[in-house]
């Protein structure tokens, strides 16, 4: 019966050590409800403000693209009408086609060469041929995918007309057009002009003429 007895006392013993010890224990890392919500809130929150991997694209990272930038170059070809103003019906509409390069001093600035060939025909089924060599400025303002080129050309010219021929000549011609961007290499546009072309006879002034021809030009560029 005592030894029944100490057993279960011994038994008594056990349970309430093995209950004071869990009392005992330190229950704070166990989160409460609103602590789990507020710790999930807070690594929501941390995570739309971190994101995933850095973006190149970030404010610290911004990259411009730039349509024209210095040092890039382009070969401009056209194709244009050209209208003589001044010589009646003695010289009818004729055409002009040029080859130009170009190359971007900043991005809204190109300076470049010319290479033309241009004829109208005259009275009696004549020719007059001529052919411009000269040197462009061109201001280049753009609006997205569209550039407005505000060219000048100024050089010499080589003209005939039957036996006759003279040279250097004089060579003016300024414009503006508009350009559609088809893609990184390729633009296509229209542009307008106005030439000036003299001829001055030092020895013989009283043969001195010009030619003034307004034009409309359709061209291509080839961006490198």
């Amino acid at each position: 019966m005592k030894s029944k007895l100490k057993i279960i006392v011994l038994a008594l013993c056990v349970l309430f050590l093995a209950n004071a010890n869990f009392f005992s224990q330190d229950n704070s890392e166990i989160p409460s409800d609103s602590e789990k919500n507020q710790s999930q809130a807070e690594q929501k929150q941390i995570d739309e403000t971190e994101g995933d991997d850095p973006d190149v694209y970030d404010d610290e990272y911004d990259y411009v693209y730039l349509q024209n930038a210095p040092g890039d170059q382009f070969i401009n070809v056209r194709v244009m009408p050209n209208f003589p103003l001044n010589f009646g019906e003695n010289l009818k509409i004729g055409g002009q086609v040029t080859v130009g390069y170009g190359r971007f001093l900043t991005t809204w600035l190109a300076l470049g060469v010319e290479l033309g060939f241009g004829y109208n025909p005259t009275i009696g089924s004549n020719i007059l041929t001529y052919i411009p060599m000269t040197v462009h400025v061109t201001f280049l303002p753009a609006i997205k995918k569209f550039e407005f080129p505000i060219t000048l050309n100024v050089g010499m010219v080589a003209t005939n007309y039957l036996a006759n021929t003279f040279f250097p000549g004089l060579y003016i011609r300024g414009g503006a057009g508009c350009y559609y961007r088809i893609n990184e290499n390729w633009s296509a546009g229209i542009e307008g002009f106005f030439t000036y072309m003299p001829q001055w006879y030092f020895k013989k002034p009283e043969k001195n003429d010009y030619l003034i021809m307004p034009s409309v030009s359709a061209g291509m560029k080839y961006h490198f």
